[in-house]
């Protein structure tokens, strides 16, 4: 039986979350927080959360936005159970839907059309490259080798006309990604990089594609995880609600 540990999360304009994920294995990371806080989402939006894990993405969201609805998709088993509990701990059955479907097949089962927002934190460092975790989770969580990026971009297809596609990714992958969007009709239209701190180059960077809008980025300013002190900055604060 899995050891689990139950965490409370706050988020700015969402408040907290109580969420219970493996005491060793995947669990979720400060990437998914940023993603939560940077995604726009409009009163009454359809999103879907691609590679769920846990739920802790669509939790937020749901609780930061209280008039969408949201289908929250994970397909590893274990995971798959703590996102229907935490789902139900939360509260928030009436607003997500748990679905355990392959990422490969889910555009057909889904019409197309379907959604406002796709909400994604994919594997971002590409197979057979950087350091092999012990953990064949974390492996499989980190690196793209069962569902390399394209595999995701092509759910496109459920998105509806001007739906917006949100997403973190690798920094150094940057143009990669833009041109994969881009090859699937779906315009960066605003994008955020993250660094570590003020002296180091960003790690990720947060991106949000329209599909079938027109050319047009808008480069918001860089998100400074920590002051030279190590600790955090004065907007991580502000985005963990704890300012």
């Amino acid at each position: 039986m899995t050891a689990l540990t139950r965490d409370s999360i706050s988020l700015r304009g969402a408040g907290v979350v109580n969420i219970d994920q493996p005491k060793a294995g995947v669990r979720f990371t400060l990437d998914s927080l940023l993603l939560a806080d940077f995604c726009r989402i409009r009163p009454r939006d359809r999103i879907l959360e691609l590679g769920a894990g846990a739920g802790i993405i669509s939790l937020l969201l749901a609780k930061k936005f209280p008039k969408t609805q949201l289908v929250a998709n994970e397909v590893e088993p274990v995971a798959y159970g703590l996102l229907c509990q935490n789902i139900a701990t939360n509260g928030l059955g009436n607003r997500i839907v748990p679905v355990d479907r392959d990422l490969m097949h889910l555009n057909q089962e889904i019409a197309p059309n379907s959604f406002d927002v796709i909400v994604a934190n994919p594997p971002y460092i590409r197979c057979g490259t950087g350091r092999k975790n012990p953990s064949a989770e974390r492996q499989l969580a980190r690196q793209d080798q069962s569902a390399p990026i394209a595999g995701w971009l092509d759910l496109h297809e459920v998105l509806k006309n001007r739906g917006k596609y949100v997403l973190v990714f690798q920094a150094g992958r940057a143009a990669e990604l833009i041109a994969s969007l881009r090859h699937r009709s779906l315009e960066p239209k605003r994008m955020r990089f993250v660094h570590p701190s003020v002296q180091k180059p960003a790690t990720v960077v947060l991106i949000e594609a329209v599909k079938g809008a027109g050319i047009g980025l808008e480069i918001l300013p860089p998100l400074i995880v920590h002051e030279q002190t190590g600790n955090y900055s004065e907007e991580m604060l502000q985005i963990y609600g704890t300012e």
